[in-house]
């Protein structure tokens, strides 16, 4: 009976480890918080109360353990039937094994891996072999659920703030005054404010055009404008305000890209930023249920763009000039661009200065 038990408190503390290192690949930083709710276990209500150096010995702690029990997988395989080649190959592994028990010794022994003849050579051997790595396994799933949620609440956040001090309206809202819809007009026509535009785009490139994982995002906003300015059918639609392009993208794009987190382990700087850049001259469209995630994986927040509607041709254009060239980025375009249209069920809200009449004049 203390035999048993013992084996429950060593696969619980296997777990733990396991899903401490799980999270802190998977999630942003501070989603290592998330296990206090999601768990069971005593031990993990305390976690938010850790500093990110305590959080990072965490993970570096399940790092530990779980190359201790790969390492036992790969002794015990080759224990089932090994060839004089493979006889280094063992020896090296149990000898790494070996160092690192006496390195962590009291940590192997709370998750049961300081012995390997446990998991290799006793008559339950096998049986506890799996338990453990069913344990890995379904600590791996649950995290990899977890951290989905959490990138996903994220980004909510990041997009509910990003748009409070910017303009936002559904479609079926076009009949609302000017000073109720388009409460930012002065951003995106005077002077001053279609600079600030343009030099806010032009350090968003500067800073991230040489990490891989924005190229996508660049490209798509690159396609997304240059259609807006010119209509593939190749007729003069792009001088008709009912001409409205609409672009969506899932929300991992932002939330996902491998970049690496800043100086203060703020992993989501990128889509806060790229964000910012997007609400300075579009509008996120109201007509889909975001949250849903209408188009794909319901767990997939999808997102829809269109340009704001006192944003002219010319600003459009300088806009592209401050972009890269897609032929300079090394991936496709992403999302997909639809052109909106009205129907009994939905009035496109019509841009109000492609021609730029209400511009400010630029000198």
């Amino acid at each position: 009976m203390m035999m048993m038990e013992q084996e429950d408190d060593e696969l619980r503390n296997f777990a733990r480890h396991c899903r401490t290192f799980y999270l802190s690949s998977l999630s942003p930083a501070s989603s290592l918080h998330t296990q206090s709710s999601s768990s069971s276990l005593d031990e993990d209500a305390a976690i938010a109360d850790n500093t990110y150096d305590d959080l990072a010995q965490m993970a570096n702690d399940g790092k530990i353990v779980l190359e201790a029990f790969d390492r036992i997988c790969a002794i015990g395989a080759i224990n089932n039937g090994h060839t004089a080649a493979q006889e280094v190959s063992l020896t090296n592994l149990k000898n790494e094994h070996e160092l690192c028990a006496k390195r962590h010794c009291d940590l192997l022994k709370g998750c049961g891996l300081l012995d390997i003849d446990h998991f290799t050579t006793l008559n339950n051997a096998a049986t506890l072999l799996q338990k453990y790595t069913e344990v890995r396994d379904a600590t791996r799933r649950q995290a990899h659920k977890l951290a989905m949620t959490h990138r996903q609440n994220s980004f909510f956040e990041l997009l509910s703030h990003a748009e409070q001090n910017c303009v936002t309206y559904s479609v079926e809202s076009c009949a609302l005054s000017t000073e109720e819809t388009c409460s930012n007009r002065t951003t995106t026509t005077t002077v001053d404010g279609i600079k600030a535009i343009m030099s806010s785009i032009d350090e968003f490139v500067t800073k991230y055009q040489t990490r891989i994982g924005c190229h996508s995002f660049l490209a798509g906003l690159h396609k997304f404008i240059h259609l807006q300015l010119t209509p593939s059918s190749g007729n003069n639609r792009s001088n008709n305000p009912s001409y409205v392009v609409q672009w969506t993208f899932r929300g991992s794009v932002l939330t996902e890209a491998c970049l690496p987190a800043g100086a203060d382990g703020d992993e989501l700087s990128y889509a806060r930023e790229a964000l910012k850049v997007l609400f300075m001259f579009m509008i996120l469209s109201k007509s889909d249920d975001i949250e849903g995630g209408s188009q794909g994986d319901a767990s997939e927040p999808m997102v829809s763009f269109e340009i704001h509607k006192h944003v002219s041709n010319n600003t459009l254009r300088r806009i592209l000039n401050v972009l890269p060239n897609p032929k300079d980025l090394d991936a496709r375009a992403t999302g997909s661009l639809n052109v909106l249209t009205s129907s009994e069920k939905v009035t496109v809200a019509l841009r109000e200065n492609i021609d730029g009449h209400l511009d400010e004049h630029w000198s």
